[in-house]
């Protein structure tokens, strides 16, 4: 998976504009405080992968009700799929 870039400043302040906890988007998108925060710090702490950071990244950027090409510098350039997974 290419490098991952996006706008965390603009998911965080989104979020507090809103009025919304890192908490309580945690528990309505099933993931931990911990990757919510370290998803606008764009750090790949907390997350086993890239490719699971960007599945939750997603999430996060749907329930925000931002648009994808918004958030994402580089959405064409990313493929999601780990590389053990793709055919050979």
């Amino acid at each position: 998976m290419n490098k991952l870039e996006y706008n965390c400043d603009l998911l965080k302040t989104t979020r507090e504009s809103k009025k919304i906890t890192a908490h309580s988007i945690a528990v309505d998108l099933c993931l931990s405080e911990r990757q919510i925060k370290s998803i606008e710090e764009n750090s790949l702490q907390y997350f086993p992968s890239q490719s699971i950071k960007y599945l939750a990244l997603k999430k996060y950027i749907a329930a925000l009700g931002l648009k994808i090409d918004d958030v994402i510098v580089n959405t064409n350039q990313i493929d999601p799929i780990p590389s053990l997974l793709k055919k050979k």
